[in-house]
């Protein structure tokens, strides 16, 4: 079996590693002499330097979730209201985004309280719209393991699109080649289409502060 349909089939296979599927490809971006898909790969591999280089698989908009008091009574696990946080330069508050090497993320599979705390700073805000003299003493984002698997299945999904791209123009012979030892020919087809697929596939425009991850709720 050729590099190609290797690869093929551990990406449609979800218990394979995506760990080794990376670490295949570090070897083909190495072939290929290819930047974009190099960096894709080591950014994946060992994490990413920002939210703003963050492809859309990797961030998601959560629930904003909160303990709030007052004199008399403390109320757990309440749904916080947002639709003033727009006002605050807040809106985006309630996303998640994971900069995390990808071996992190598989990790979190096994948690099943992860949160997204948000700092005490932010607390007076979130208290402007309770009423009955309630404030906010604790907030977070839940993220269930539904979402971190949501992750490493777009991450999975990218991967393939990336592959068919290049299957697309090029012939099984041709493909066989380009994964072992391609022309020059084949190598600058082959990174047209790779470096289209990045331009074309990722947004990476997001703003917001990194908030740590925490898995005490």
């Amino acid at each position: 079996m050729g590099m190609y349909e290797d690869l093929l089939n551990n990406l449609t296979n979800s218990s394979y590693p995506l760990q080794d599927i990376f670490l295949k490809l570090k070897i083909l971006a190495k072939r290929l002499n290819n930047v974009k898909l190099g960096n894709f790969v080591e950014a994946e591999l060992n994490g990413y330097n920002n939210e703003n280089e963050l492809p859309s698989y990797r961030k998601f908009d959560g629930i904003l979730i909160g303990v709030v008091e007052n004199a008399v009574a403390r109320r757990t696990n309440v749904n916080l209201p947002t639709i003033h946080l727009k006002d605050e330069g807040l809106e985006n508050i309630q996303t998640c985004y994971f900069i995390n090497k990808l071996s992190e993320i598989e990790s979190y599979t096994e948690n099943e309280n992860l949160t997204k705390p948000i700092p005490p700073e932010f607390y007076d805000i979130l208290s402007k719209p309770l009423g009955n003299g309630y404030t906010v003493t604790a907030a977070y984002i839940p993220i269930s393991k539904a979402k971190i698997k949501g992750i490493l299945t777009g991450i999975r999904s990218a991967l393939l699109d990336l592959m068919l791209s290049i299957e697309d123009q090029f012939t099984k012979t041709e493909i066989d080649t380009l994964f072992q030892n391609p022309t020059k020919e084949q190598l600058d087809k082959a990174n047209v289409v790779i470096n289209q697929f990045f331009i074309s596939s990722f947004d990476s425009s997001t703003q917001n502060t990194k908030i740590e991850l925490e898995n005490d709720k």
